[in-house]
């Protein structure tokens, strides 16, 4: 995060977390897509969808950050976001809006939470009396895993 100023971001629930995504990360929110499931993907991992006439990964977020197994969210939406890999989709509970928020408000996160999420919450921060992760989308599926879905679809992802 910079040092000084506020960032806009997209407010999303994933189970009980509650997250930030970076809105120039964001490309849209869409009603959820059928999903393909890929059969090696980790257990976060719901599958692939058709977006916009692109196969995508499909990340439940709130399998990814609690450690459960993929589970279709609840009411769900999908967040299409750009990474540098090309589009990957998180399934999450409910988007919630746009936030601005400043860089001071955001803390470092604690080494506990750091090795328990696997560096997919880069900061913390609380609004309106919630805890708040902000989450950094080009580190929420690890490149081993773009190359395996690449290869069981028969195809590159992007």
């Amino acid at each position: 995060m910079p040092g000084t100023g506020s960032r806009r971001f997209l407010l999303v629930r994933a189970r009980s977390w509650m997250c930030a995504l970076p809105l120039d990360e964001v490309e849209e929110t869409m009603r959820p897509l059928p999903i393909t499931p890929v059969a090696s993907a980790p257990a976060f991992v719901r599958g692939v969808s058709l977006v916009r006439g692109t196969s995508a990964p499909v990340v439940s977020l709130g399998a990814l950050l609690s450690g459960g197994a993929a589970e279709p969210c609840m009411g769900g939406r999908f967040v299409s976001l750009r990474v540098p890999e090309g589009r990957l989709v998180i399934e999450v509970d409910e988007v919630r809006g746009l936030s601005s928020l400043e860089a001071d408000a955001l803390e470092a996160v604690p080494s506990l939470l750091r090795e328990t999420a696997q560096g997919h919450v880069q900061r913390l921060g609380a609004l309106d009396g919630h805890l708040l992760a902000v989450l950094g989308s080009s580190h929420l599926l690890p490149r081993e895993v773009w190359e395996r879905l690449g290869r069981s679809e028969g195809k590159e992802l992007s």
